[in-house]
Parts: structure tokens; sequence; C-alpha cells
């Protein structure tokens, strides 16, 4: 169920990273003191079973700078008592929670293992889960969106038998009351569906402006010079694609005369001819980010204005889509050599013989096939959907996106107000 009611709400900063814990442990990111996974399940109480209530909806409408609201439904599904129980927080890292309860820890987890930052928290449930009976948070669990917000979630876990506060409450929590779960008076609906995760999406209105940089660079027969090309998300926000792949993928041409003796890592020869396919490492980009990929060119013959177009790629999803991005005109860029009656190169550099590699690493230096005409990769201008941010997330930094089954929660979100 979602509802909705104005308030007047802040932009709030982006909040300060914690030192407390661990780093990011499992592929959703939880990494404070313990982690649901392998470990907590041996731990797991016998004939305790705790589930969430699989009725969530999506959270839309929002802006950066306003608040939502996310509650949830857990049931003791056992026949036995829960005891030692600890629920698990993890939001992606647009999201930042609204209230420090005393009873949880909270941490900022960097971005590792090819996926983005997350803001975790793990919070001691000091109480007894009887058999059957279903229990909801005291109150919803308040989240801030910022500013860079836009393709956000909140993942939920809960487990009983863990020792994750073997020494109790005492663990140095923050400084709003204790975080309770209270028992549902209402009984479940028939049919209810039950499952041991929730998630919930949160999608805010904004935008991402993902850029592409190409080169001019000169050069006499025979030499080798470097041609740069550059992918970069200008922001607001930062975004993750809505599968797990590459969120930025586009094509190089390769100028006419020239053939391609380096090739950078995240690109590979395209069904085109003359072309590279090349993609963003991870599924998400930061915002403010960018990425350089230098080719290597041996100029076999000097053909004046020689230009390969650097251009996205359509496709189905967000890669291919690029909902979010509102500012077309730097889609598409271009690889010129010899440009006529042009002066210094810009954004590549000339040289005897190639030796950089792209920002991040390269791979090896090989010989690819020689252009022989003006090619270039189609332009996405129009093509693109010209949709809004309904949909979309940029790349960003942090653990692999891993999508939890959605779950069962009741929403309502706070516009602010202008």
């Amino acid at each position: 169920m979602t509802s909705a009611s104005k308030t007047t709400s802040h932009r709030p900063q982006r909040p300060p990273r914690l030192t407390a814990g661990a780093v990011a442990a499992a592929a959703v990111g939880w990494s404070l003191v313990a982690a649901p996974g392998a470990a907590a399940a041996e731990q797991a109480e016998p004939g305790a079973e705790l589930v969430f209530e699989q009725t969530a909806e999506p959270v839309e409408g929002v802006r950066p700078g306003d608040s939502a609201e996310v509650s949830f439904a857990v049931k003791n599904k056992g026949d036995a008592p829960a005891t030692r129980v600890v629920l698990y927080l993890g939001g992606s890292q647009g999201l930042e929670y609204a209230k420090k309860y005393s009873n949880c820890v909270y941490e900022e987890a960097p971005a590792q293992d090819e996926g983005p930052a997350r803001t975790n928290a793990v919070c001691d449930i000091e109480q007894t889960l009887e058999p059957g009976v279903v229990y909801e948070p005291g109150e919803p669990i308040g989240l801030k969106l910022l500013d860079r917000a836009l393709y956000e979630r909140l993942d939920v876990n809960i487990l009983a038998g863990v020792n994750t506060f073997p020494d109790g409450t005492q663990h140095g929590g923050g400084a709003d009351p204790v975080l309770k779960l209270v028992a549902r008076t209402t009984p479940e609906a028939p049919g209810t569906v039950h499952g041991g995760e929730l998630g919930v999406d949160i999608t805010a209105e904004n935008t991402a402006d993902f850029a592409l940089t190409g080169s001019k660079v000169r050069g006499a027969a025979g030499r080798t010079v470097e041609a740069k090309v550059t992918f970069a998300n200008k922001g607001p926000a930062w975004a993750r694609n809505d599968v797990y792949g590459p969120i930025g993928v586009f094509d190089v041409g390769i100028p006419e005369g020239t053939k391609v003796t380096k090739v950078p890592e995240f690109c590979e020869p395209a069904e085109a001819a003359a072309t590279y396919r090349c993609t963003t490492p991870y599924n998400y980009a930061d915002e403010d980010s960018e990425r350089a990929y230098v080719f290597g060119l041996r100029i076999e013959k000097v053909v004046a204005n020689a230009t390969g177009t650097v251009a996205f790629v359509k496709g189905d999803n967000r890669w291919g889509t690029l909902p979010f991005d509102k500012n077309r005109t730097n889609n598409t860029a271009e690889i010129v050599v010899n440009e006529s009656g042009g002066g210094a190169s810009s954004g590549g550099t000339t040289s005897g013989g190639t030796s950089g590699g792209t920002s991040g690493g390269a791979s090896g230096g090989t010989d690819g096939a020689s252009s022989t005409g003006g090619t270039g990769a189609g332009t996405q201008l129009d093509e693109l959907a010209e949709t809004g941010t309904a949909d979309g997330t940029l790349l960003a930094g942090g653990t692999a996106v891993v999508l939890l089954a959605a779950g069962g929660a009741a929403v309502a979100i706070r516009r602010r107000t202008s």
C-alpha cells in the first residue's frame, strides 16, 4: 500500500563514511559485525523461521531532497520462539537513513568487488518473536534521498539465533530511540506469499549526463599515434543498469587509413567493419566519474580529415536507451586523424610507437583490422528513448548489484514543498 503526504524537506548532503565495522563482505554489501549468510544459517535456531510478507510496491515520484518511508511485515513461520534476532538493512548509495536508532550500528560501505558503495545498518532486536505472529516496525524506516539519488533500493533481511551482538545493546548505536517490532493485530490475508528477504526499489526523478569525448591526432605515414576516447558520467546522479551488464556501451569507429595496434581494456572488435565496441567495467557509473580508452593507431596512409565516429549503442535496457540522460548533445564524438589545416592534436598523442594504456588498465597491443573507409558507429541521438528517469539507474561504485526478491512492504512518501 502506498500513500503520500506533503511536508517540507531539505536537500541533505552526502553522509560521511564511517570506519566502524568490516568492509562490505557479501554480494548485497552487508558488512557490519556479522553478515547474513552461511555462518548465520549455521546458527539459526531450530524451529524458528522468520519470513517477510511479499507485498511490496516500488517507490516512485520522489526527488532528491525528499523523504521516503518503508515498512515491512515479518512473521515467525516456525514452531518455536525466535530469540537473538538481528535485522539487516542495506541501502544503495543514493539513500541516507533519517534516524539512527540506538540499537543499530551504521556504516558506509565503500565500493568494491564490482559493486557500488552502500549504506548499511545492523539492528539488535532484543525481543522474542512468537510463532505464528506477524510483526511490523514500531515506525516505518525513514530514508532521505541524496542529490545523487536515481535508481535506489533498500534490502532487508532478518535472522534469529545469531551472535551478532553478544554483549546485547551495549554496542554504541545511534542517538535515536530503540527500533522495535510490534505485533500486528490484523490477521494475514488469505494466500499471503512469504520470502526470506525483502527488497524495495526507490526511483527518484533525477538525471545523469552520460558523455563521450573523442580526440584529434596527427602523424605521418608509418607512424603510430594514440587516440583517446573518454566516457564520463557528469551527474548529478549515479546510475546503474537494470540488468547485470555494463551501463555504458558505445562503438568506436576506426578512421580511414589507420590500423589498430593497441586495443584498450573493455573494448573488442564489433560486427561492423573497422569498429570496436567498448563498455564500462561495471553495471553502474558514479556521478562525476570518467574512464579513458586509448587506442593505438598506425597510420598506413595519410588521409586528410580521416574520421571515426564514437556513439552509444542502441539497446533494450537502460544501457541502450539512457532514459536518464536528457542531454543528448554529447552522446557522440569523433576521432579525427590529420585534420586539414589543424594545429596541435587534441585529446590524443602522436609518437613513433604506442606505449600507454587506458586509465584503469589496458589489454596488450594487438594488430587489428585496418580501416579502408571513413567508418563510425551509428548515432543514437534520435533513436534513444525520450522517456525521463522513471525507470533507470546510473553506474555507481560498489558491490555487484544483486536484486533480492521484492518483499512485503507498505510505503509512504513525503514530497518536499517548493
